[in-house]
């Protein structure tokens, strides 16, 4: 049976993650998910047999903003079947049923980063669109810590080459970064509304946005900066630090929001890159956005193109059937 979410149906959505995923997801993280951060109620569709949920797609309701225009926006998430279950036909039907009610519920455009294999279904299933693969920039801050993690034996060299690169890296700027804390996001708006307009279509990551999406966020750390210039704020950064199984720490700058032109965004990365004590710094950017050559100009290296971007467009008055349309970073990604 296909239908969509009923009260208590997160149990076995998030049994269904694990047997698929092979991760644990806590019921604080599904709540955050599908009860605080979607705008509205979600589209939240599952396969039932044999008194089990066996499949599970869904659509988060992100509020947009395209050349000025409110905008519906659907991320679609989690579409899995349950290996016992596979090739029965269930991942075609579930994704039938939540394009149906996409439909019926006014979502304008849907978008989602699924794995290749699932992008194919999607594409056919959906009669979506493939918009190519979202370039991931690196830059290497402490390649003494990255060399010794690799050659145990060359760790008493690591300071010995961090120590003179970072010197050859750091640059002077007029930027400076003051942490923001949650009772301050009045501060996010404003600089989200000065600079909505010179961005094509993107989520709109206002105060509200920033308070769901990374302070109230169930198990990651986010930090979020102001950027300043001249004692006036001119942007804002949001950066998660990881440590990973190898013991270096790798910083993502998941958000960016400033005046969206190349001069500036340079200036803000290199200041981003200055500020971290991170091994490496990793970073999105759309192909020929002003973003994708600032990253070019502050350092960072184009490593990998890893996230697969599909859309499927309902509202005929929206042209973004092309990438460079889109305004996207790691932030439109649960993931991050």
């Amino acid at each position: 049976m296909i239908r969509t979410y009923r009260s208590g149906d997160e149990i076995g959505i998030n049994k269904l993650y694990k047997a698929v995923f092979g991760k644990s997801r806590t019921l604080a993280e599904w709540q955050w998910k599908f009860e605080l951060f979607s705008i509205e109620k979600p589209i939240i569709v599952v396969a039932e047999l044999d008194g089990q949920i066996v499949g599970h797609a869904a659509c988060l309701k992100i509020a947009g903003a395209f050349n000025d225009q409110h905008v519906l926006m659907g991320e679609r998430v989690d579409i899995m079947v349950h290996p016992s279950y596979q090739k029965k036909g269930i991942y075609k039907n579930i994704v039938n049923f939540m394009i149906d009610e996409c439909r019926i519920q006014k979502i304008d455009v849907l978008y989602g980063f699924p794995a290749e294999t699932a992008k194919e279904i999607f594409l056919q299933t959906a009669d979506g669109r493939d918009l190519g693969n979202i370039p991931r920039f690196l830059a290497i801050q402490r390649p003494g810590a990255i060399i010794s993690s690799k050659l145990a034996a060359l760790s008493k060299l690591a300071g010995l080459l961090d120590r003179p690169y970072k010197l050859l890296i750091n640059r002077k700027s007029s930027y400076q970064i003051k942490e923001i804390q949650e009772q301050h996001l009045d501060k996010i708006d404003e600089l989200y509304h000065r600079y909505s307009k010179n961005y094509p279509l993107h989520a709109v990551k206002d105060g509200d946005y920033v308070r769901k999406r990374y302070f109230l966020h169930p198990t990651r750390n986010y930090k979020v900066y102001q950027l300043v210039r001249n004692d006036e704020a001119v942007g804002y950064a949001v950066l998660h630090e990881e440590q990973k199984q190898n013991g270096l720490v790798v910083s993502t700058i998941v958000d960016l929001w400033a005046d969206n032109s190349a001069a500036v965004l340079t200036e803000i990365f290199r200041t981003l890159r200055n500020a971290t004590e991170a091994a490496m710094v990793n970073c999105w950017a759309v192909p020929n956005s002003p973003r994708f050559t600032a990253l070019k100009r502050a350092g960072f290296r184009h490593v990998n193109s890893p996230m697969p971007f599909v859309i499927k467009v309902f509202n005929d008055h929206l042209t973004v059937s092309e990438v460079n349309h889109w305004h996207l970073s790691q932030s439109d990604v649960d993931s991050y």
